[in-house]
């Protein structure tokens, strides 16, 4: 989204030199979660309600991410938003994932970036270390499985484990 930084305005460009200083206070093991959300509203970030996010989370662009109500943002997750991040209610990020919303055109000689925006829908769960790249959505209620990478979208209820998708039972 950013890969012209001379066409930014000067306001985007305050904004993301602003981000750089106080992303590593906000990174940092110290600061309290409690501020968490509020410090990403403040640089752009839609938070909702009942939102925890863990020592250690990285975030490149606030402005790009959307979570909902009572989700769980685990120790050392980072959020990659060269595109929108968006992250429905009831959802659990788990420890160490990465959400890579952009990719490189491995042809071009600039290596140009490739933003696709990542959806991860109500109540879904990516487990710990797992990665979710950019375009995919994570379907209502399902589970990437520990270490898994999803390279393809998920659909509603389902599990991504070993490298298959399978169907799992809605709750009750």
């Amino acid at each position: 989204m950013f890969h012209n930084f001379h066409a930014l305005t000067c306001t985007k460009k305050f904004q993301m030199f602003m981000w750089l200083l106080i992303r590593g206070i906000f990174e940092n093991t110290w600061f309290p979660r409690r501020l968490r959300p509020s410090l990403l509203r403040a640089f752009g970030a839609s938070i909702g309600n009942s939102v925890l996010i863990r020592n250690s989370v990285r975030i490149h662009r606030p402005w790009l991410i959307t979570i909902g109500d009572n989700c769980w943002i685990g120790e050392g997750a980072w959020l990659i938003s060269s595109d929108r991040i968006t992250i429905e209610s009831n959802v659990c990020v788990s420890q160490k994932v990465t959400l890579c919303s952009g990719s490189h055109d491995f042809k071009s000689k600039s290596l140009q970036l490739i933003p696709k925006p990542i959806f991860l829908r109500k109540g879904s769960w990516v487990c710990l270390g797992a990665y979710v790249l950019a375009g995919v959505t994570i379907g209502e209620c399902s589970v990437v499985s520990a270490g898994a990478v999803a390279r393809n979208s998920i659909p509603d209820y389902s599990i991504f484990i070993d490298g298959q998708v399978r169907p799992i039972d809605p709750p009750k």
